[in-house]
């Protein structure tokens, strides 16, 4: 935010109205309040990252990596790394896939 807009009343704040009001609504909302200072509470119960949980149009799973295959019937995890595919079966089981995918990016993607 540039302060000319803050001076002539384009705007009426610089960015800390909305944080401080989403800061707010945060402390407020009951089920984000029970798990404040919880790090465990950020995960699913696979140990999967809420944040890396999207349900999206191409992925019904809501697990990155792991989809259904329709033409085998099959739950399939996949993987690439530097441009080839370091993980890519098909598991009968949905929790097999994502624990194959889990196992995948700890291998691969340590920090």
């Amino acid at each position: 935010m540039d302060s000319y807009s803050l001076r002539h009343g384009i705007v009426r704040s610089c960015g800390c109205l909305r944080r401080e009001a989403s800061a707010q609504r945060i402390r407020q909302n009951r089920n984000t309040k029970k798990f404040i200072g919880n790090p465990k509470g950020l995960k699913d119960k696979l140990g999967n990252p809420v944040k890396m949980i999207y349900v999206g149009k191409r992925n019904k799973s809501g697990i990155v990596g792991v989809s259904f295959d329709k033409s085998v019937q099959r739950w399939r995890a996949r993987m690439m790394y530097k441009g080839e595919f370091k993980l890519n079966e098909a598991f009968e089981d949905f929790t097999d896939a994502v624990i194959a995918r889990k196992n995948a990016e700890q291998r691969y993607l340590k920090h």
